[in-house]
């Protein structure tokens, strides 16, 4: 069922509003209209504090005192900031904690910080499209000449989008 063009509450209720491809790890966006985008970046954002939190908590637990002491801290150090000498003193200890968990958090915090970002560049082009279509329109109105409402391009069975992945 070709649905080209239509836009209703259903539509935009019902169909995803992203969908990440395994293959690639990218995430597209289907249905943008359907995202508050700042509502979503500072839910991310505030997922990303939460993860960066828990990260430093982590490490600082698994440091000895004697550890804390060499790096001449009394509270949680940021694991991002000072990775390289939390790193060296995990090793000292022989590694309390897992690499692989410390990996997979500092992923997490790193995938959401993309995800924020992609979000303020969809909000900049956004911004960009509003104010390119209404100065088009003004154009067109001082010129006299109607204007066009934009045309939606059918994707046929062999042609796909670009990064498209099959879902």
């Amino acid at each position: 069922m070709a649905m080209q063009g239509m836009r209703s509450k259903p539509t935009t209720e019902v169909f995803p509003l992203a969908h990440v491809c395994n293959d690639t790890n990218k995430m597209t966006l289907i249905n943008p209209q359907g995202v508050k985008l700042n509502i979503y970046k500072q839910k991310v954002e505030q997922a990303i504090k939460s993860y960066e939190k828990r990260l430093n908590k982590i490490v600082w637990r698994a440091l000895s005192p004697e550890e804390k002491k060499k790096l001449d801290a009394n509270k949680p150090m940021r694991y991002l900031e000072n990775k390289a000498a939390l790193n060296e003193a995990l090793e000292r200890l022989n590694w309390p904690i897992s690499l692989k968990e410390l990996s997979m958090l500092e992923n997490e915090i790193l995938a959401g910080k993309m995800y924020v970002q992609q979000a303020m560049e969809l909000q900049e082009a956004v911004k960009k499209e509003n104010y390119v279509g209404k100065a088009l329109e003004e154009q067109q109105k001082i010129q006299g000449t109607p204007t066009k409402k934009k045309q939606i391009k059918k994707i046929g069975s062999t042609q796909r989008p670009e990064g498209y992945c099959k879902m």
